[in-house]
């Protein structure tokens, strides 16, 4: 056998052990693909719920500032009605 012959055939000793430990530490395929899936469910799950957090959050501003509105209406057509009924 060549000193080539015997180099080639080291390296492929070596490549073929590198990959049979490298598979040992590594995840089969379809469980990574069920774990890239899963990571993207919960992604848009996070977006679903940070944009529906969002909307309730301006909706109970919206209805804080029309409630405030109304307080101040009220008590003014209150204080209106109290100084008509007592100017007479």
């Amino acid at each position: 056998m060549t000193d080539s012959a015997h180099r080639d055939d080291l390296i492929a000793a070596i490549a073929s052990a590198v990959k049979s430990e490298l598979a040992c530490l590594t995840v089969p395929e379809d469980m990574h693909r069920e774990h890239h899936e899963f990571i993207r469910e919960w992604i848009e799950e996070r977006r679903v719920k940070r944009e529906r957090s969002e909307k309730i959050r301006t909706q109970v501003y919206g209805w804080g500032v029309i409630s405030l509105l109304g307080g101040i209406g009220t008590g003014a057509y209150q204080a209106f009605e109290y100084l008509r009924e007592h100017l007479k």
